[in-house]
């Protein structure tokens, strides 16, 4: 039964075993909310919860009273002895962890009495257990100073064994009397070397409603929101819409498993097009099959030439060229404009005339060495909003942002120049085709107004190239096919659309499951998803070994899932032989059904080896 291979499962969960062509391994759903029943996600526009924290306690709030970074904050005072929030972020064992905060006490509400307000860290292994107390430390009490801001911290220590992850925990506590409120804002968890927290200023809002984050299991582009309006699969859907004030390109994706050659996806999900606001001009939507490098592959280092800073000129376009020769395995080149600002008062940074040209002097069919790959290079298509761009793919850290600009700084081709703001790290990307041994040289311009400038000096901007590596297929994009829907589409029904591939030969990628509205030429439109699966076969017949029991396996229905399915037919020919096969439930292949077979299709009740 095992033919050596397994294949890593990015998503977990309950395996929905549909049926099968002869010869071939077991079809399996590896969508996630599927049906958009869960949500709403992991960030939404409640202006009282902050994204990505927890908060326990009825008194905890986000606020814009008092802020230090931008114009949130976090506040809790005291009505249970304890109230607060916290995030959890990955750790192991032997980690150098450390944690700080800035917290602020008001005097027309200090914190009195035996209050007190602070940090902590805490440690939990792989079943949620607590190891030790954690340390914590106190950071204003009825000592403590009104009226500004004061830094607490924890210095660095190392996380015990057994660690699997590690929380920060922001608390207002008391004893016997509660006084007065506390504010926390630039929250920092440094987990060996970089602050991993999430949201630490708390500037981005979390909980329901429509979000560019997405919703349960599913990460969103542009702005979407889980609906009840529509829905083919329970109650719920998920309602796209794209145009002024959306986006031009909105949708979702979940990543789901490695595939290699041979290996079989099919597709599906079910789209409503509204009579009334739907799809109209050239607007489309559609499911995209799209495809990564798979995990573990070993990947050359990225290059990057962060050459704009401090010392460059203000007031004028500054070149920053960067030039390198494409590694062995690479296909693809991630052609990436970043800023990567560390303090707030920055002001943007501006890039025009993008470029990314190939060149080979021993291969004839080469490109032209003065050929641009890139598309929209000077930024003059698309929106102002969340990865308004197009051709390009904005990524930022909370409160950042990788936008258009128009009529700010002087564009150099056309009226338009991508503007990165934020004290973050930011930018936006784009893939071009490359071949092994090219000279790949990547270029920009950049520009800071002596205004407002990018003087921080240990901020930086410019140029870098993230390689691709091995056979990855070319994406299976939006267009006219089964996986599109246009504006010829039929109205106020449930519409199919399907992708049915397999991997080619040579080939090995991660994939990944995307829903995609486009604008095209219409004003505004609105769709709604539901219903979405994705089942994979795998090439060669092959379960991995995990089902494996001496002399045979516990697979007794070769559907590479031990469960109640192969429990029964054990259970049905118990007492069979000699001269039992393994469909009749001999596991080990001793030609009998018996106590042996039983144990073992107990002994791994509930294994997957796929």
């Amino acid at each position: 039964m095992s033919n050596g291979t397994t294949f890593r499962r990015v998503t977990t969960g309950l395996l929905v075993l549909l049926a099968f062509p002869l010869g071939l391994a077991a079809q399996t759903d590896v969508v996630l909310n599927g049906s958009m029943e869960l949500g709403p996600g992991p960030n939404g526009p409640d202006e009282t919860k902050a994204a990505d924290w927890t908060f326990f306690g009825p008194t905890v709030e986000r606020t814009t009273e008092e802020a230090l970074s931008g114009t949130h904050a976090f506040k809790a005072f005291g009505s249970d002895p304890t109230v607060g929030a916290f995030q959890d972020v990955a750790c192991s064992p032997g980690d150098s962890v450390s944690a700080g905060v800035m917290m602020y006490t008001r005097s027309t509400d200090q914190i009195g009495a035996d209050a007190y307000a602070g940090i902590k860290i805490e440690y939990y292994d792989a079943g949620d257990a607590q190891i030790g107390s954690g340390t914590e430390v106190t950071v204003l009490n009825s000592a403590s100073t009104a009226d500004v801001w004061t830094a607490g911290s924890i210095p660095a220590e190392t996380a015990p064994a057994g660690t699997t992850y590690v929380r920060l925990v922001c608390f207002f506590a008391f004893t016997s009397a509660s006084q007065g409120s506390a504010y926390f804002d630039d929250c920092q968890l440094t987990v060996a070397g970089s602050n991993d927290l999430l949201n630490g200023d708390f500037e981005t809002a979390g909980t329901s409603g429509q979000t560019p984050f997405g919703i349960d299991d599913w990460i969103g582009f542009g702005t979407q929101e889980k609906s009840d309006e529509q829905a083919d699969d329970g109650v719920s859907s998920v309602k796209i819409q794209v145009g002024d004030g959306f986006g031009s390109f909105c949708g979702l994706f979940q990543n789901m498993v490695d595939l290699s050659a041979g290996d079989r996806i099919q597709m599906r999900a079910r789209v409503w097009n509204p009579g009334t606001g739907g799809l109209t001009g050239s607007a489309a939507a559609a499911i995209k099959l799209e495809f990564d490098p798979t995990e573990g592959t070993e990947l050359p280092e990225p290059e990057e030439f962060l050459a704009f800073d401090a010392n460059s000129p203000t007031n004028t376009w500054e070149l920053v060229e960067y030039s390198t020769t494409v590694p062995d395995d690479v296909t693809l080149a991630r052609i990436v404009l970043l800023a990567n600002d560390v303090d707030p008062n920055n002001g943007p940074v501006y890039f025009e005339t993008a470029s990314a040209t190939r060149s080979n002097s021993t291969d004839p069919n080469a490109p032209d060495p003065n050929e641009n790959q890139l598309l929209n290079a000077s930024f003059e298509l698309g929106t102002s909003g969340t990865n308004g761009l197009t051709n390009w793919t904005e990524f930022r850290g909370f409160s950042c942002s990788a936008r258009k600009s128009t009529f700010e700084a002087p564009p150099l081709d056309g009226t338009s120049t991508l503007k990165i703001s934020g004290s973050c790290v930011a930018g936006v990307y784009q893939d071009v085709p490359v071949k092994p041994g090219e000279t790949l040289t990547i270029s920009a311009r950049c520009y800071s107004f002596s205004s407002d400038p990018f003087e921080s000096p240990d901020s930086t901007a410019g140029v870098k190239v993230e390689w691709v590596g091995g056979v990855v297929p070319p994406d299976i994009d939006i267009g006219a096919g089964s996986n599109t829907a246009t504006a010829s589409a039929a109205t106020d029904e449930w519409i199919d659309l399907t992708i049915d591939y397999t991997m080619p030969p040579g080939s090995a990628a991660l994939t990944r499951f995307t829903l995609i509205a486009s604008q095209g030429n219409s004003t505004d439109t609105t769709v709604y998803f539901d219903s979405c699966e994705a089942l994979v076969t795998y090439a060669g017949g092959g379960c991995s070994a995990a089902c494996d029991v001496a002399g045979g396996d516990a697979d007794v229905n070769d559907d590479c899932l031990i469960d109640l399915s192969d429990l029964a037919v054990v259970l049905a020919n118990f007492g069979a032989g000699p001269g039992a096969t393994s469909a009749d439930g001999d596991t080990n292949g001793d030609g009998f059904v018996d106590l042996t077979d039983l144990a073992n299709v107990l002994s791994l009740f509930g294994t997957s080896c796929m």
